[in-house]
């Protein structure tokens, strides 16, 4: 069921417009027509709409009902994952997303290799936007996770009514023992290609921030923000 994300203004009494690059991918590329379903997010609430007529620059739905299925994970994870060379970045974000997750800070930490200035950034951020948003149609959320950066991990926020994650290479507890006692908000560092320094770790520490480990397997900088994703909903949260 193919899915949009509107604004207030695009309700109208009992009719939904869409227009924009979401009219172009429903008439062009999905080649729907009159008496299809599209379901329709505007503040969180998921309206079920057909299509009711194409005209030349919108395409005019009639709310016929709400889907009152709860998509969202309970949990409210922020991840701050450092930022990765060339498309990884992409598919962090697309996979965090399907994922649940609430939230997406890029940092830069003393290991990573892309240096970003503030326009170059800006530029990314909207690209990375477009793919949460993307993410979103696709697995049924209704909400788009926001997308921030670019931070020095030594800005990372710790929140005291928060579970506070490091995923780091060299240690030796365990992310189960870390669960224990949780709480619903949960927020996870993830490093660069190189790994962490032992001075990032330590400021980590210092600011509250929990040390686990993955596993004993090194698992490459783009595989351990999805690895640890999914193992905090499975335990946690809403898969399983």
């Amino acid at each position: 069921m193919y899915r949009t994300f509107r604004n207030q203004n695009d309700k109208i009494d009992d009719k939904i417009l869409i227009r924009g690059e979401d009219y172009n991918h429903i008439k062009n590329s999905l080649r729907l027509g009159v008496g299809d379903i599209i379901h329709q997010v505007i503040d969180d609430k998921i309206y079920v709409t057909v299509i009711e007529s194409i005209k030349p620059n919108e395409i005019i739905c009639k709310i016929t009902g709400e889907d009152s299925v709860e998509y969202e994970s309970n949990l409210n994870i922020t991840l701050y994952q450092a930022i990765l060379k060339s498309d990884k970045n992409d598919y962090i974000i697309q996979k965090a997303t399907e994922l649940g997750v609430n939230r997406i800070v890029f940092i830069e930490t003393e290991r990573t290799v892309v240096k970003l200035d503030k326009n170059k950034w800006n530029k990314r951020k909207t690209r990375y936007e477009k793919i949460a948003l993307e993410a979103s149609k696709q697995s049924k959320r209704t909400y788009v996770p926001e997308i921030e950066g670019l931070l020095n991990i030594k800005d990372i926020e710790k929140s005291d009514d928060s579970l506070n994650l490091v995923f780091y290479e060299n240690e030796d507890k365990s992310l189960k023992d870390a669960l224990k006692g949780y709480n619903d908000n949960i927020n996870i560092v993830i490093g660069p290609e190189g790994g962490f320094s032992d001075s990032n770790i330590e400021l980590l520490k210092e600011k509250g921030y929990i040390s686990v480990s993955l596993g004993n397997r090194i698992l490459k900088a783009d595989t351990a923000p999805i690895c640890a994703l999914s193992i905090l909903q499975y335990e946690l949260g809403d898969i399983g």
